[in-house]
């Protein structure tokens, strides 16, 4: 599944880090992520999620391939914006207001007004930190999440399945097509369901 995403990331000029157990207090069996994960007791049934009409779940997102379907613009060949300011040789201040433009835009559309405030006053920061960016990554998942449960079901993509591992993220067509076809190419299940 992580070869899958990476295969668009890649492809739009950025990296990805495998999300596995051998990940030293990030994903190894003793990492936070694991209690509180149980301690939250949510259901992980992205599915099920979407036809809920109460409950807690938890769904799995990587906010980078949520950005080539907020933005057209950045999809295609090294396109993908560039907005993390730990990365001082690549970070675009342009990059940091287009990805936080395109947050607004679709909170706007949506009708999340204080989405759509924060991303206006986050935009106006001329020297982000990194925490600034992991903020904005948050919001873009929970964006992610939005979307996978108000909007129609095939404006999103899942890669993968819940024995081997997944990610929901919103898909236009290109995005879909590109995802399918490295998906197809390594055998892993895409909108399995």
């Amino acid at each position: 599944m992580d070869r899958v995403a990476g295969s668009l990331i890649s492809w739009l000029g950025g990296g990805v880090q495998p999300a596995n157990r051998s990940k030293i207090r990030i994903f190894d069996d003793a990492a936070p992520i694991w209690r509180f994960k149980e301690a939250l007791g949510a259901t992980e049934d992205p599915e099920g999620a979407r036809a809920a009409t109460s409950g807690l779940f938890l769904i799995e997102v990587f906010p980078a391939m949520a950005l080539p379907t907020l933005e057209a613009a950045y999809y295609g060949y090294k396109l993908g914006p560039r907005y993390n300011p730990d990365r001082r040789k690549t970070f675009r201040l342009e990059h940091w207001q287009s990805v936080l433009a395109a947050v607004q835009r679709f909170a706007l559309v949506e009708g999340l007004a204080g989405m759509a405030h924060w991303a206006e006053k986050a935009a106006s920061l001329d020297r982000p930190r990194k925490a600034d960016q992991d903020r904005l990554d948050a919001v873009i998942c929970a964006l992610v999440g939005y979307q996978w449960l108000v909007k129609l079901r095939e404006d999103s993509v899942m890669i993968g399945d819940l024995e081997t591992g997944y990610m929901i993220a919103p898909a236009s067509p290109e995005v879909r097509s590109r995802l399918r076809l490295a998906a197809v190419a390594r055998g892993v299940a895409i909108d399995a369901g």
